[in-house]
């Protein structure tokens, strides 16, 4: 029995194979695990009979080789096509016009598209199946803006001087249901403009060419009355549709159900089991039939329950989202005001943060509330003690106290400069000196951590460690101001020095400010403090320029490519060689800075320079100048 039946699934094979003409054999013997690909072309054929548009039929052409070359490449399966539009609801398609394939025409109807005023896609029909003019429902009651943007309509002059072109171009199908338009010709702006620049053309090649060109438009001319008179009978057609499409919406009562159920119809809609059932008997204008929703009634019941469950989740997580945007926003305000400040990650450490952000729902008062703000200033104050008291530890000076008012804390000091463990054992402060004084140490962030060492890390003072070679140069600099660090005076003093410190070693003169990370440049370097006349005709360093230069914003890559900075750095041994390497009177350095040509670069040029001829990886303040008036590539030139 099992062997006279392949034989006979053979045979039907063979003489479907026979019927399809074009589709082979093999090709249906290769067809793999479907079961719909195996059917005979008679059974086939009666399957997509009961489609209610072609719409269906073009879906299933669409899904694998082997349909299409049985619907679409195969010209005596058209019988299909025609079957599927004559039981089109509410009324039979229109035949397609010659030349029209049943494929393209489904496509012409029912393929989705993109709006051409908002581009949201949409399965609404061609508002113009001649102009393939597609608006979407959402535009519908504002088209007269479109139509401005993208249709002309045909003027006098226009029919007057071009009726030639007017023989033949695509123009915009009688609608009666378009009380918008009146009976004038409407085309494409683009098309009309295209044909008049064609027209043109020919007309400037010669007699050959217009006759060419009038052939060739002939052929249009005679078939466009044929297409204008089907595009409106599918327009006729697309009218009804479309309003029994709505009234079937109505119908289908998901409102009432969901109501009846407890539960509103957005909810109902969300069950990918009714929602899509509903879409597609919206689009094939069926309603439901006797018991048919109560036997899916469960099932959608759970996926309602489930989807409401994501909905709650979502909710709660744009909660937790939008407050810890807020958190961000409060710790920029936070930077603004005040330089003792922990990094963000320990910002969302405190009591009253983390209880904040902890909290999923929207309602309660934010941290801009006047009493959340005191108790946020309260955590910060605590945070910072703690902090300064910690870091005392490190330097020496555990349990350190004082009620005079003219001693300085331990942290407080020029001398107070620190550096981090971590950075320092792993060598992630990229050739940086990575000094810090307190208020860096209390922002520092460790560079280049992993996804799990970020999650889990604090801020921890007993990370740092004092950076010994800077707070000597730091010393050496107040004895040569004839300050102590303890004393309050010391910082009123060394700010009244300026930057009259000058290293030794590269005879650049620069404030306290730089000397903590300049010692580092040389093994032995030392400072001297020169006469205030010495440096009278010298441009003090812009601190933070540096650091304003290498962001990422437009305005600072404009400002690295100006040609307007100098090297600090090649004046300095300038103006010592020039003195014959002695330090020489006030009278002569001054005269020999005064001869000495800057070669002005841009920024990225001056760290190359840096680098190359200096051996300076990381650009300081002290190392360069910037002109006011940038240099001209003449200019630019070396000395």
């Amino acid at each position: 029995m099992g062997r006279q039946t392949k034989s006979r699934r053979t045979t039907i094979a063979q003489s479907t194979a026979t019927g399809l003409g074009a589709v082979s054999q093999a090709a249906i013997a290769s067809s793999g695990s479907s079961l719909l690909e195996r059917l005979p072309l008679e059974l086939l054929a009666e399957v997509l009979s009961y489609c209610s548009t072609t719409r269906d039929v073009l879906a299933l052409a669409r899904t694998c080789k082997h349909f299409c070359n049985v619907l679409v490449k195969n010209p005596s399966t058209d019988f299909i096509w025609r079957q599927v539009r004559a039981r089109t609801r509410p009324r039979p398609m229109p035949d397609p016009m010659p030349g029209l394939a049943e494929a393209t025409y489904a496509a012409l109807v029912f393929e989705a598209g993109n709006c051409e005023s908002c581009g949201q896609r949409t399965r609404w029909p061609y508002l113009s199946f001649a102009l393939r003019l597609r608006i979407c429902e959402k535009v519908r009651p504002v088209v007269c803006s479109v139509r401005a943007q993208n249709i002309r309509e045909i003027s006098l002059e226009d029919e007057a001087q071009y009726p030639d072109i007017l023989q033949w171009i695509p123009r915009r199908e009688r609608d009666e249901s378009d009380l918008t338009m009146g009976n004038g010709i409407y085309v494409r702006r683009d098309s009309w403009k295209k044909a008049i620049d064609e027209f043109r053309r020919a007309q400037e090649l010669g007699p050959d060419a217009m006759s060419a060109y009038t052939e060739t438009k002939q052929v249009m001319a005679d078939a466009l009355p044929a297409k204008l008179e089907f595009y409106r009978k599918l327009c006729i057609w697309r009218n009804q549709y479309t309003t029994e499409y709505q009234r079937n919406i109505t119908s289908l009562e998901a409102s009432a159900r969901a109501n009846k159920a407890g539960y509103t119809k957005w909810e109902l809609m969300q069950s990918p089991t009714y929602s899509s059932i509903h879409h597609a008997k919206a689009r094939c204008l069926e309603n439901w039939h006797h018991n048919e929703y109560e036997r899916i009634e469960n099932k959608v019941l759970a996926e309602i329950i489930q989807q409401m469950g994501r909905k709650i989740n979502r909710e709660r997580v744009h909660a937790l989202t939008k407050r810890r945007h807020s958190v961000e926003g409060v710790y920029k305000c936070f930077q603004q005001d005040t330089a003792l400040l922990p990094p963000l990650y320990e910002f969302r450490h405190l009591s009253v943060v983390k209880t904040y952000e902890g909290s999923s729902s929207n309602k309660g008062p934010g941290l801009s509330d006047s009493f959340i703000s005191e108790v946020l200033k309260d955590n910060l104050e605590q945070w910072v003690a703690t902090a300064r008291a910690n870091l005392a530890v490190s330097l020496g000076f555990p349990g350190w106290k004082t009620m005079s008012k003219r001693l300085l804390h331990p942290v407080d000091r020029l001398t107070a400069r620190f550096l981090c463990k971590k950075c320092s054992a792993a060598g992630k402060d990229g050739g940086k000196d990575g000094s810090m004084d307190f208020a860096g140490a209390c922002r520092h962030e460790c560079a280049r951590l992993s996804k799990k060492a970020r999650a889990t890390r604090r801020w921890d003072a007993y990370n740092f460690v004092p950076d010994q070679q800077a707070i000597d140069a730091l010393t050496q600099v107040l004895e040569l101001c004839g300050a102590k660090a303890e004393e309050v005076d010391s910082l009123r003093i060394v700010d009244s020095v300026g930057a009259r410190i000058q290293c030794t070693t590269c005879k650049l003169t620069m404030d306290v400010r730089s000397v903590g990370h300049h010692c580092k440049r040389h093994d032995e370097g030392s400072f001297v403090l020169l006469p205030a006349e010495d440096i009278a005709d010298i441009e003090p360093p812009a601190y933070g320029l540096s650091a304003k230069l290498l962001e990422t914003s437009a305005e600072a890559a404009s400002q690295r490519d100006e040609k307007a900075y100098g090297c600090r750095l090649c004046m300095a041994q300038f103006v010592f060689v020039a003195s014959g390497g002695s330090a020489g009177t006030d009278g002569d350095q001054n005269s020999k800075r005064a001869q000495y040509r800057p070669k002005w670069m841009s920024f990225n040029g001056l760290r190359s320079h840096l680098k190359e001829k200096h051996g300076i990886g990381h650009p300081a303040d002290e190392d360069f100048y910037r002109t006011k008036v940038p240099a001209s590539d003449s200019d630019s030139t070396s000395r």
